[in-house]
């Protein structure tokens, strides 16, 4: 919990919690009033979709790494190799 200068706590996680906490309840008064094969064919669906999801985002990661990846090695080389930088930095020093 962190506290503020005159006093007031700023609780996040609690706003957090009550939007939630309602939201969860509503959820398990479903599951609770139908079958019990309704249910589980719910949270399987819930539970592929949730790994369909986190898979589609690390292959989004997976890619992003390497465009970083292969974008800083093009910066190093051109750093390091040639003084293409050095004469970009001359130009705009010039100006100023």
């Amino acid at each position: 919990m962190h506290r503020l200068k005159n006093g007031l706590t700023l609780a996040l996680m609690d706003n957090v919690n009550d939007f939630l906490a309602d939201i969860i309840d509503k959820i398990t008064f479903y599951l609770e009033n139908i079958q019990p094969w309704a249910a589980s064919l719910v949270i399987f669906a819930i539970g592929i979709l949730t790994l369909v999801g986190f898979f589609v985002m690390l292959k989004k990661f997976i890619k992003t790494f390497i465009i970083l990846g292969v974008l800083g090695g093009a910066g190093y080389l051109i750093y390091t190799q040639t003084n293409l930088l050095d004469g970009i930095l001359g130009s705009v020093l010039k100006i100023f």
